[in-house]
């Protein structure tokens, strides 16, 4: 089975056109090195100083045990940790990315088959957004319950991850729902008809963004 992860880090102030560059030039070498952690279609994403990774692993439902070389603590923040957890050669007491939490998925892959199939992806998309910190809770109990109640319902392949009140969104175009939908968890039909009018309140706009994208900020996939 696919399980599908999100990590998110934050840039140090100054640094984004460098880390931009230095992921672009070192592409070839982390991909292999996230290849021999079983980590594939990775897409890193960038958007001021906000930095975020989608990756895909066969098997493990687990947190891939993954972190930015240590190189990169020139360009990334630091979050404490425990000894060894983020690399079992290393004795560093911080992470550059943590991985976040899975809030909205639409689609659940069973087999890269039935998942990747013979379909192109036409694109990778990544989008940030920040709720306000007293409607956390609201949100997360709005898409567990349109997850559970509508599962595939426009594109199998959107996620929504989170950290603290920072979210992030994940999907490739062209969408794509299977044509045998998963049975969700629940019976009941209670997501809200009018549901972008009762999200919007849950948000905390960006001041200065480009026209459309107050809410949810695109970012740039660097790779």
């Amino acid at each position: 089975m696919i399980h599908r992860f999100l990590y998110y880090s934050q840039l140090r102030i100054g640094t984004a056109n460098e880390f931009q560059q230095i992921v672009k030039e070192d592409a070839n070498a982390l991909r292999k090195e996230w290849a021999s952690l079983g980590l594939s279609n990775v897409s890193v994403f960038s958007c001021d100083l906000y930095v975020c990774v989608y990756t895909e692993v066969l098997g493990s439902s687990s947190a891939p045990v993954w972190d930015w070389p240590m190189s990169f603590d020139r360009y990334l923040e630091k979050w404490p940790t425990e000894p060894n957890v983020c690399d079992s050669s290393s004795d560093r007491l911080y992470r550059l990315a943590i991985p976040m939490i899975d809030v909205f998925h639409d689609g659940l892959p069973e087999d890269t088959d039935s998942w990747h199939g013979s379909r192109s992806v036409e694109d990778r998309v990544g989008s940030i957004a920040r709720l306000k910190p007293d409607m956390v809770s609201s949100y997360i109990y709005y898409h567990y319950q349109k997850q559970e109640e509508f599962p595939e319902s426009f594109n199998q392949s959107y996620l929504i991850g989170s950290f603290g009140r920072f979210l992030f969104s994940y999907h490739e175009l062209p969408s794509r729902v299977s044509a045998t939908k998963r049975q969700g968890l629940l019976t009941t039909k209670n997501s809200p008809i009018n549901w972008h009018e009762v999200m919007y309140p849950h948000f905390e706009p960006w001041e200065e963004a480009p026209e459309g994208q107050h809410l949810w900020r695109k970012m740039e996939r660097i790779m």
